[in-house]
């Protein structure tokens, strides 16, 4: 999902992305861990927080989908009462689809 370029600009330009080891003896992370009640050496989770620190989105763990993960955005933004670009958006319902099962046509012409 971090492969995803729309994922990418979101994540530069709407957040502060902060990555948290959980697999090293760095008292730093581990003090992020334990603020936030994450077990070290777990899979990877992400979470959208407020500079308050509180969580704006559901935490996305176990789906690493690009669709989880948009999902958490656009919630992150709606509880914090801001816009969702046009192009965030779009991407949202495409991956809503995706998840739905969207079928492919295809048609001719003759």
């Amino acid at each position: 999902m971090l492969s995803h370029p729309l994922i990418v600009e979101a994540a530069e330009t709407l957040f502060v992305p902060v990555c948290v080891h959980n697999n090293t003896k760095d008292d730093d992370d581990a003090r992020v861990l334990a603020a936030f009640k994450e077990p070290a050496w777990n899979n990877p989770v992400v979470r959208v927080l407020s500079h308050e620190r509180q969580d704006l989105a559901a935490r996305v763990t176990d789906d690493w989908s690009t669709a989880a993960l948009v999902d958490a955005m656009v919630d992150a933004l709606a509880a914090s009462k801001l816009d969702v670009p046009a192009w965030l958006r779009l991407l949202h319902q495409q991956e809503q689809a995706r998840r739905a099962g969207v079928e492919r046509a295809v048609f001719t012409m003759t």
